[in-house]
């Protein structure tokens, strides 16, 4: 997904990226959004230096039999995050 090339598959991959280069979204907030396309979907938060939650993405949730079978993250969180009925930010 640009600018990001990247592709995480299985739970050993998608637990590498978590707890490595991925490890500035601990401490990540989410809530629900509106459903996209019939699909749970969810905006994350992650803490700002300056205080409160700043918008990273918004996720996109497939399941499959109960389980999640894929999530898809999309940055362009000043133009979804309003279309979604997310806030611009979220304070502490």
């Amino acid at each position: 997904m640009p600018p990001y090339d990247m592709w995480l598959e299985g739970r050993d991959d998608v637990f590498a990226w978590w707890f490595g280069p991925g490890i500035g979204c601990r401490g990540s907030r989410v809530i629900p959004a509106i459903s996209a396309n019939g699909m749970p979907t969810y905006g994350q938060y992650k803490p700002s230096p300056q205080g409160g939650y700043e918008p990273w993405a918004l996720q996109v949730l497939e399941l499959s039999g109960g389980r999640i079978a894929e999530f898809t993250f999309f940055l362009d969180t000043a133009r979804l995050f309003p279309l979604f009925g997310l806030p611009p930010r979220l304070d502490s």
